[in-house]
């Protein structure tokens, strides 16, 4: 199917044209009207090749923030607008009078929200500097000069690791708490929506740079009152769901399983969906005869909301494994899944903050390609599909069980043998005015995809039983 490539892939225009549809729609939240109509895109792009599409409703709880605001009276003065970065989101929500009260310093690790009762608290988050080795155990790169970098700095990581327990806060009688970003630019900080992996708080926050926040503390020292508004539309049993196509194979007893999600705030978060697109563009144009495994596509919904979507506190895909094991267990009658390819993040150039973290910037022309690879046999498989990239810089991963970052780690943990593309740049969860479509690189999109159609093409060819090699050994595949 490799001679055929450039016949059948979708151009990088028809690809980019898909990007700019996306993001035109603007953030697509979980369950939001935006992220309703990516869905239905999706839906009828598979449509439109032939493919039958299913479909999984699920029920939540919905937050989504209308409006924020921070001011600060000192003495019954004039009120001053005090400029925030972003919402916490699902911290909580206020009227749109907001809430009142004394400002408090409550600390940077183990913060003191008991002081902080009837008041609203300031709190400082620190971003780690943390060596990449705690979190990532490389394999190979590509080309070979590429290198983690000794230290992993990311708001994301920030966020979950150094962030309050807003829980906490509003069982202590806090008002409202005012996180303030550390080691961390305004124009990096600005519009992140994160952490995004809790689920409703009960206490409203919202964040502030560093130069505010050293404002905030200082004037805390005079009981200066602050006011927090954090007007939210909150909605029970809202819905949302995941959508799912096949492609059948010619082999009906195994399956390769194509997953991503279809939340996300911005260009990048998530335009996995494109390549899953253009991956069913392309097999669905091969007759059955030459199809070998059946192909299941996974759009998962709730990436955005884990704890509300997530199985036992793992990745959204996790709830559609639970719901389908008939196309992936192999138990009885089932399908068994030899392998699962996970694409999220396309086309990402590099963007970081200076040393001390003044000016954000672009660093580099691609962003570090983070590739698990869940076994020697399926790194094999990836490492030589990116022969002849032109914009490659690629590490790949041995997956840690409780450390496999993206829609890949539940397949992993099911033991299924995996290839999840995960970069995972400072911008990955912002919403900017422009969705941040200008970071990403059309070339490296296009190129990103044509790669995993080698992927795919050549897991096809390998018998399960090579495929599902033990991690300790090594099977020299595709060269």
């Amino acid at each position: 199917m490799i001679k055929n490539l450039e016949k059948k892939i979708l151009s990088k225009e028809e690809l980019w044209n898909f990007q700019k549809f996306i993001n035109n729609l603007g953030p697509r939240l979980t369950g939001t009207a935006s992220h309703k109509k990516y869905i239905d895109f999706i839906e009828n792009e598979l449509r439109n090749y032939g493919l039958e599409v299913f479909h999984d409703e699920y029920k939540f709880n919905k937050w989504e923030a209308k409006d924020c605001k921070l001011t600060i009276q000192k003495n019954n003065e004039t009120i001053e607008e005090l400029k925030t970065t972003s919402y916490y989101p699902y911290s909580g929500q206020t009227s749109k009078d907001g809430v009142s009260g004394e400002l408090i310093y409550c600390g940077k690790k183990k913060c003191d929200f008991k002081k902080a009762k009837g008041k609203i608290a300031i709190v400082e988050v620190n971003i780690p500097s943390m060596p990449s080795s705690v979190i990532f155990k490389k394999r190979n790169s590509y080309p070979k000069q590429v290198k983690l970098p000794a230290l992993i700095t990311n708001p994301v990581i920030g966020s979950v690791l150094k962030g309050p327990n807003l829980k906490r806060a509003a069982e202590e009688g806090v008002l409202g708490v005012i996180c303030i970003w550390r080691k961390l630019s305004y124009d990096n900080a600005v519009k992140q929506y994160l952490p995004f992996t809790v689920d409703y708080q009960g206490c409203p926050a919202i964040w502030v740079d560093g130069e505010t926040g050293d404002r905030l503390k200082k004037i805390a020292r005079t009981k200066v009152r602050a006011n927090i508004i954090l007007e939210a539309k909150v909605e029970s049993s809202a819905l949302s769901k995941s959508i799912y196509a096949v492609l059948p194979g010619s082999n009906t007893k195994e399956t390769i399983i194509v997953n991503t999600h279809t939340d996300g705030p911005n260009a990048c978060e998530e335009n996995g969906g494109i390549g899953l697109l253009a991956l069913a563009h392309y097999f669905s144009k091969f007759p059955l005869s030459e199809r070998n495994r059946t192909i299941i596509f996974v759009f998962a919904t709730g990436h955005f909301q884990l704890p509300q979507f997530g199985v036992n506190n793992r990745q959204a895909t996790s709830r559609w494994l639970q719901d389908h094991p008939e196309f992936w267990d192999g138990k009885g009658n089932n399908k068994k899944a030899v392998a699962a390819v996970t694409i999220e993040h396309l086309g990402c150039t590099e963007w970081k903050d200076d040393k001390k973290h003044l000016t954000y910037s672009k660093t580099n022309p691609i962003d570090l390609e983070l590739v698990y690879t869940g076994n020697n046999v399926m790194n094999d498989i990836y490492i030589k599909a990116l022969e002849g990239r032109n914009k490659v810089r690629t590490i790949t991963l041995r997956p840690r069980n409780n450390i496999y970052f993206g829609e890949g780690q539940p397949l992993f943990q099911e033991g299924i043998p995996t290839i999840s593309l995960v970069p995972a740049p400072d911008y990955l969860c912002k919403i900017s005015s422009n969705v941040d479509i200008d970071k990403l690189d059309a070339e490296i999109m296009y190129e990103q995809i044509q790669t995993f159609l080698k992927v795919i093409t050549g897991i096809d060819t390998i018998p399960a039983e090579i495929l599902g090699k033990p991690q300790k050994q090594s099977y020299g595949i595709l060269g």
